[in-house]
């Protein structure tokens, strides 16, 4: 734990995490910065708070790079320089230095209102594609200017408030990832980095952000051609397969969203557990620590029995999860399947993957990997129980009508997505979709696999394909389904 204390060094920030006592103080010739509220970390490169600074509410920036920290200060500094010297607004320097602790600082004004991922998360995809289409012109005036933004995630796109500002202003952070050129960027330069700017979600379809690069163009004065649509969609797809990619790695270690806690008893590692920030509390740390309690508790109720794994769910300081226990197999399995991740791991990293890219699954919570003697391994995945209708129920009990329709076409959608990215299933059967509020969100990730080759996926999704369209030939009441699916599923996936 992080002390608040005045002479705080930066091997100790470098080590610095979420549950750090707060605040802590540094001191810059004889002048106190209180940083109260830690927001972001970077790993290995730097720490941002809110804090006070001359007794007024500012954004503290910390470098604490073992190696580059000079660098990294410098270049942030000289890239606020850039975006301001050019006339596109961004946060002022209010103080910057070197602290009495040996700390590169930057200290910026707090300004009241929301980054576009929150608005993002906040609004309805019309609302969303509008206000894509207000910082297209901020994104031209950078191009214009010669400047790239390299790191255009939508938390680097601050709105702010129209009450402290005559009308809403969007400001561009994170100075030190802004490229500079001599000259405007050419046009291929410019529709990579908005590729790279809408790649930051997945909730816009080739036919939006066709639409969002024709509307970009016109503000640049620059032609359409032929090809541009289809090969700015193929840029776009690229840039998501490298923000999953990243998003694996990120996801199976401490960061902004996720806690991990390695368990050694006897200084021997005997597993680790991840868990989501936002759902840990006492209550969860106890489930962390002794799953097996809560699953054998009188509380806990069978969603499914079998060999492989067994589902319950349980409930955790009076909210219901779902604990899915990967059973021990024995010590030929672990033999034949040694070195391969585990089904618990494969479930946490597909379920944060289906969210990343938009598709609804229940939340994960949490990962649990014990490491007992050889075929006596056990691990545990645990997400947010998730009430609803399996499709199977939804589509036997109701009409096939206008609403009914609808949810078909959103099951379709989420097949058509996993399909764009090469992801197949594996186990496609009609209680794996479970309808709410017409709604549909995906189960039993732990088959799930993205393939890196099309003829790799194709064969898979051949097999996904047709256990899918095998749903619906159980019950009479299906027969309406069954023909819409298999004119629609087809027709779109072929």
């Amino acid at each position: 734990m992080i002390k608040p204390v005045n002479d705080i060094a930066l091997q100790t920030l470098q080590k610095a995490s979420y549950t750090m006592i707060l605040p802590v103080h540094i001191k810059s010739k004889g002048t106190i910065i209180q940083c109260n509220e830690l927001l972001r970390i970077v790993p290995a490169k730097r720490l941002v708070f809110s804090g006070l600074f001359f007794k007024k509410k500012v954004i503290v920036k910390l470098f604490v790079h073992s190696a580059k920290v000079k660098k990294h200060w410098q270049r942030e500094c000289a890239g606020a320089k850039l975006l301001s010297d050019n006339n596109i607004l961004t946060p002022k320097i209010i103080a910057q230095g070197f602290s009495d602790e040996g700390i590169y600082y930057l200290i910026f004004p707090y300004i009241e209102g929301q980054n576009l991922a929150q608005f993002w998360r906040d609004n309805s995809q019309f609302k969303r594609e509008q206000k894509l289409k207000e910082l297209l012109t901020v994104l031209e005036k950078h191009h214009s200017a010669g400047l790239a933004h390299q790191d255009v995630h939508y938390a680097n796109f601050y709105l702010a408030d129209a009450l402290t500002k005559e009308k809403d202003s969007v400001y561009t952070l994170d100075g030190e990832e802004v490229k500079a050129s001599s000259e405007p960027l050419n046009k291929k330069n410019r529709l990579k980095n908005l590729a790279l700017f809408l790649a930051q979600t997945f909730d816009l379809n080739q036919t939006v952000s066709c639409s969002l690069l024709k509307e970009y163009l016109s503000i640049s004065a620059l032609a359409l051609e032929e090809k541009d649509c289809e090969q700015f969609w193929q840029c776009i797809k690229n840039f998501q397969q490298q923000r999953i990619t990243l998003y694996f790695k990120k996801m199976v270690r401490e960061c902004t969203d996720v806690i991990y806690d390695e368990k050694i008893i006897e200084h021997k590692k005997q597993g680790y557990s991840l868990s989501r920030r936002e759902y840990h509390s006492p209550a969860i740390q106890q489930l962390l620590d002794q799953p097996e309690e809560f699953f054998q508790d009188d509380n806990a109720e069978y969603l499914k029995q079998g060999n492989t794994c067994t589902v319950k769910s349980v409930l955790v300081d009076n909210e219901r999860y779902v604990m899915k226990r990967y059973n021990p197999k024995g010590i030929a399995y672990e033999l034949k399947h040694k070195g391969q991740i585990s089904r618990a791991r494969k479930s946490w990293i597909n379920a944060h993957l289906l969210r990343f890219m938009g598709i609804l699954t229940p939340e994960p919570v949490a990962l649990i990997e014990q490491q007992a003697a050889l075929g006596k391994r056990c691990s545990y995945f645990i997400c947010k129980f998730q009430p609803g209708q399996t499709s199977w129920d939804y589509f036997c009990e109701k009409e096939f009508s206008h609403r009914t329709q609808i949810v078909a076409d959103k099951l379709i959608a989420v097949l058509n997505r996993l399909c764009d990215y090469k992801i197949t299933h594996g186990d496609l059967k009609g209680n794996n979709f479970l309808i709410y509020q017409e709604h549909v969100y995906l189960l039993d990730l732990d088959a799930m696999k993205q393939h890196k080759f099309a003829w790799q996926f194709n064969k898979s999704w051949q097999r996904d394909k047709q256990r899918f369209l095998k749903n619906w030939d159980k019950k009479a009441c299906y027969k309406p389904c069954k023909l819409y699916f298999n004119h629609h599923y087809l027709d779109d996936s072929e």
